[in-house]
């Protein structure tokens, strides 16, 4: 086993790193490096570009630690950093400790564009991330992901009036709001403002059957069909969706919420 000398400006940062950091997590790395000095280990590869610990490497660099000792590993072994001027049992022991996952938990924002070229590169997260954590990921990535297992595009169905018009009443299912609703009037000492924004939280449990709803805009005046469409009860003008007609939010939509959502 290898061990050399290197100055940390030998090392390069990593350019598509999925962590972008947080200011309070640099904040609180640099702390802990001034505190404590360094403790884990950064990981880098053949050519010395940092794998992990990146964010580390930063801040060491911003306060003036500049050497480096590289142990050379072919991943077959664990490499300890053995600090011989701390116990654990020790406060700076405990603090170090601590401090440790701290600050990876408070440093860490992943990016969502990152991981999504990742994905569509075949660098697999599948282990690490299950499908609806991966698309909650994902959900403000510039670049959508094309590869299938994540992917949220669908094809969008084209609807076509069958004729007649439900009742306002058939578009939704008041039966959960309604219940809530008498739960919070039947609670006493409720302030009005406590009392309205129950009630305004309470209509998410409002269920609105867009099959009926596609129907009841089909045959409705403008002026109605403009609120619909401001409200996104109806997308229409949705890349080629009016092609036939009236594009609808479908069951199979109202599944996707279902299974991103299933207590709404």
């Amino acid at each position: 086993m290898n061990v050399k000398r290197v100055k940390l400006s030998n090392l390069s940062t990593d350019t598509r790193n999925a962590n972008r950091g947080t200011q309070r997590g640099s904040k609180a790395l640099e702390e802990s490096l001034r505190r404590y000095g360094a403790g884990r280990s950064i990981l880098v590869d053949k050519d010395g570009r940092i794998i992990a610990g990146n964010k580390t490497a930063e801040e060491a660099s911003q306060i003036g630690l500049e050497d480096v000792i590289v142990v050379e590993t072919d991943g077959k072994q664990l490499v300890a950093v053995k600090r011989t001027d701390i116990s654990l049992d020790s406060p700076e022991g405990r603090g170090l400790a601590i401090a440790d996952n701290r600050v990876g938990e408070l440093n860490l924002d992943w990016d969502a564009d990152v991981l999504s070229a990742l994905n569509d590169e075949g660098v697999d997260l599948a282990w690490l991330w299950n499908e609806q954590e991966m698309s909650a990921l994902l959900k403000d990535s510039t670049a959508a992901p094309t590869t299938e297992k994540y992917t949220r595009k669908i094809d969008i169905p084209i609807y076509e009036p069958r004729g007649e018009k439900p009742s306002p009443a058939q578009l939704t299912d008041l039966t959960r709001y309604k219940e809530l609703v008498v739960a919070i009037e039947a609670t006493p000492d409720l302030a009005d403002d406590e009392r309205e924004f129950l009630k305004l939280a309470a209509a998410r449990h409002v269920v609105f059957n867009y099959t009926a709803i596609a129907d009841f805009y089909a045959h409705s005046a403008p002026q109605v069909q403009r609120l619909m469409e401001d409200s996104a009860l109806v997308i229409v003008d949705f890349e080629r969706a009016i092609e036939l007609g009236y594009v609808k939010l479908t069951k199979l939509i109202a599944e996707l919420f279902d299974e991103e959502f299933p207590d709404d």
